[in-house]
Order: structure tokens, then C-alpha cells, then sequence
């Protein structure tokens, strides 16, 4: 692999571990609160999982970070907080873009007043387990 690609993608990948992190250990209420969720009902999750999209050539295009990852069903979980309402077409195109070059992951996007809706979060549950 060409040395430039190489020094770029391991730039990129720093900055993005390194914003993972960061988020990771400063999870906003919404995601604590799906953390809660997860942990109450034994589903095995990783946070701020980090997806590298590439070109055709090795360079690293973008990197997206989810909020949760569901290993085992190969599950993406993006809680959305009240500024995802205004920002929507940014939010469908990572979904379609994510899903264009991970085609084995699902997206599940959830409103914050998904949260609180008991129906939302048991259907959320039987798509996990």
C-alpha cells in the first residue's frame, strides 16, 4: 500500500479513536439511558463503534461512530437526541451510506421520546434478541 494512504488512514484512525473514547466516556442522558436499557435485558453491546468507509484505492473516506453496536446481530443503534429533528436528511444519508458499505448491518434509528415508549423499546428488544 502507498505510504501517503497508509500515513493518512493511521491520522484518521487516531482521530477517530480518540473521539470514540471521548464519547464513550461522556455518554449524553440519552445514551445512558440505553446503556441501562442494554445492560437490564444481558444484550451484549459495544459503544461508539467505530465504521471506516473506504475508497477503491485504501484511502479512508470517512469514519462514522455509532452509538451502539449489537455484535451479535450485527445491529447499529443510533439514540437521537432532539438536534437530530432538524438535521434528518444528514442522518438518512450516513444510515444509507453505512448500509451501502456494511451490507450485513441494520440501522435502528430512535427517537429521544422512543425512550419512553414501551411499545418502541419491546420492539426494540425482540429485534435484538
Amino acid at each position: 500500500m502507498n505510504p501517503r494512504v497508509k500515513a493518512h488512514n493511521r491520522e484518521i484512525v487516531s482521530s477517530a479513536e480518540f473521539r470514540a473514547r471521548e464519547m464513550k466516556y461522556n455518554p449524553s442522558p440519552l445514551e445512558e439511558r440505553m446503556i441501562g436499557f442494554l445492560r437490564e435485558h444481558w444484550i451484549n453491546y459495544e459503544s461508539q463503534k467505530i465504521f471506516y468507509i473506504y475508497s477503491d484505492d485504501g484511502w479512508i473516506n470517512r469514519y462514522y461512530i455509532a452509538d451502539f453496536f449489537i455484535p451479535d446481530k450485527n445491529i447499529i443503534i443510533e439514540v437521537d437526541g432532539r438536534f437530530h429533528d432538524e438535521h434528518k436528511l444528514h442522518d438518512k444519508m450516513r444510515t444509507m451510506r453505512i448500509q451501502e458499505c456494511y451490507p450485513n448491518v441494520e440501522v435502528l434509528r430512535y427517537k429521544w421520546k422512543d425512550l419512553d415508549d414501551s411499545c418502541k423499546m419491546r420492539e426494540l428488544l425482540y429485534r435484538i434478541k
